[in-house]
């Protein structure tokens, strides 16, 4: 079993129950695969190698046009460095997601997001609604310093001093 961070993100490698040489993956508390063969070395090489290529595209966003799978989901990331648009993919903060789906269908629907928006979702402090997103309930919660950053540099505003 190992547990560790890499690149910000929590990963665990645990042993699959009843499967010699199988391994579960866990990545921010998401898991990715029950039932990977390998050991534990190989199994977090392998998330280093995913993170790694992530990060050399561009990061959120961007990784949907070079790297093919499913990369653009909010696990693979940072806590706290991501917006998260309707269509549950992760961006950098202010911008859009650059897979085919958001730009073809949802990019005239998206707005730059309000810097005091939610960090999980696009709500504001003033009736935030905790239940509206059924997939991750929760109450209002301050945005990060990278994603005010993130979302004043798109809004034209200028930086605050910290």
């Amino acid at each position: 079993m190992i547990r560790t961070t890499y690149r910000g993100r929590p990963i665990k490698v645990l042993a699959a129950r009843g499967e010699p040489f199988h391994r579960k993956l866990v990545i921010n508390g998401h898991t990715i695969h029950h039932g990977w063969q390998g050991d534990d070395a190989q199994a977090l090489d392998w998330f280093r190698q995913i993170i790694d290529n992530i990060e050399n595209s561009g990061g959120a966003g961007m990784v949907a046009m070079l790297i093919p799978g499913q990369y653009t989901e909010p696990h693979w990331y940072e806590p706290g460095t991501i917006d998260i648009n309707p269509s549950r993919h992760a961006t950098q903060p202010g911008r859009v997601c650059m897979c085919p789906a958001c730009l073809t269908d949802d990019m005239p629907r998206y707005e730059t997001l309000p810097v005091g928006a939610c960090r999980y979702c696009h709500q504001g402090p003033d009736g935030h609604k905790h239940d509206v997103d059924f997939l991750n309930p929760h109450r209002y919660t301050e945005p990060t310093t990278a994603q005010q950053t993130g979302r004043r540099a798109v809004n034209g505003q200028p930086r605050q001093a910290a």
